[in-house]
């Protein structure tokens, strides 16, 4: 499969080569994609204790029930996330 890597991770990769890092470009490469399988495994997915939620309010979208979000919704979503994150700073108890 070809791929097109910029010309700073073409250098890069050959560096890492070079050093004796990795024997080829395509061990390189594969190490490269197992690490980002290894960070995106690690994101954090919806708790399954509100996988319900969402998948309702997924169904409701796509059945035409939604709205487009407001600034007073965004504003209102920016203080609810101010408040959290006061309540659980250190020293806030």
């Amino acid at each position: 499969m070809p791929t097109e890597l910029s010309q700073q991770a073409e250098q890069y990769l050959a560096s890492v080569v070079a050093g004796g890092l990795y024997p080829s470009k395509s061990a390189a490469l594969e190490a490269a994609v197992a690490a980002l399988r290894a960070k995106n495994e690690q994101i954090s997915k919806v708790p399954d204790e509100h996988l319900e939620l969402v998948e309702e309010a997924i169904a409701s979208s796509r059945a035409g029930r939604s709205r487009a979000v407001t600034a007073a919704d965004w504003e209102s979503l920016r203080n609810s996330a101010r408040d959290i994150a006061s309540r659980n700073s250190p020293g806030s108890s």
